[in-house]
């Protein structure tokens, strides 16, 4: 068994069972994951067709990309148990690692759009006096330098999985088990930060509306935020219950996102026969 079985989540079941039924029941996380994952991006794909917001693509393609990471996360499992060559092994972890890391950036790329789109607007409204205050060669530079942050800032946000996997390979064309701990810790980090902003904002725009109803979704973010500090914390003490709650966070987390989503179309559908009779 590969030395990834100490840190990495999906070898969490092949430690603490039976091989065959350890295979059983990670098979039917898998599908389980993908399946919410499935139905989360066809909501919010839905949700896209009926409003026309293009910042909202980000959801549904990141969802996608996370389901598909999971198939890549069960091939590897396969390939441990198969004993096939090592290297298969690595590549399947390795473009999971690199799948994880995107549909979480893609995830982000729609609050931060969302933000753009809203203080570009409010811009928009701010007052001609105002800019008097301030010398109209510097007003101008300040808004075009702002304007280039935040217009490469997505950009860079889903590059960042592309380019450290990739740049791994360049330094190391045959991974090992060393280099994957090695990116794997990396990845989660990046997870981390970007899990964390997306459940700050999700928060932030929900108390601004006051639709408290709706937290399910941050705390459906904070989830899977869990889940990746769960595997830092097993990085460090290999902790066998970390690797079993970061998987249990990641299903209830992927769980509240669909029970959140089924609370909201029900509420339209409440209204649309109120508005009816």
């Amino acid at each position: 068994m590969s030395p990834l079985t100490l840190f990495y989540p999906t070898y969490a079941i092949t430690i603490l069972a039976h091989p065959t039924s350890a295979l059983l029941l990670f098979s039917v996380v898998t599908i389980a994951s993908i399946f919410l994952c499935s139905v989360i991006s066809f909501c919010f794909y839905r949700t896209y067709r009926f409003s026309g917001y293009r910042y909202l693509l980000g959801l549904p393609t990141g969802f996608v990309i996370l389901a598909i990471s999971f198939i890549f996360g069960y091939l590897n499992v396969v390939c441990s148990y198969s004993h096939v060559d090592q290297s298969l092994e690595n590549i399947f972890l390795w473009i999971q690692l690199a799948l994880r890391s995107e549909g979480f950036a893609f995830i982000a790329l729609s609050y931060m759009l969302k933000n753009r789109i809203g203080s570009t607007s409010a811009s928009a409204v701010l007052p001609a006096t105002s800019r008097i205050l301030f010398s109209p060669q510097s007003y101008s530079n300040a808004i075009k330098i702002k304007e280039m942050i935040v217009a490469i800032l997505p950009m860079i946000l889903i590059s960042i999985p592309l380019m450290v996997t990739i740049s791994a390979l360049f330094v190391q064309p045959v991974l090992n088990d060393t280099e994957l701990k090695d990116m794997s810790i990396y990845m989660t980090i990046f997870n981390i930060i970007v899990l964390g902003y997306i459940s700050i904002k999700s928060l932030k725009a929900l108390v601004r509306s006051a639709n408290i109803k709706l937290l399910y979704i941050p705390a459906a973010f904070a989830l899977l935020w869990l889940e990746q500090y769960s595997l830092v914390i097993n990085y460090f003490d290999n902790n066998q219950f970390a690797l079993m709650g970061s998987i249990i966070a990641r299903l209830v987390g992927l769980s509240l996102f669909v029970f959140a989503i089924y609370h909201c179309l029900s509420t339209v559908r409440k209204r649309e026969m109120e508005i009816d009779t």
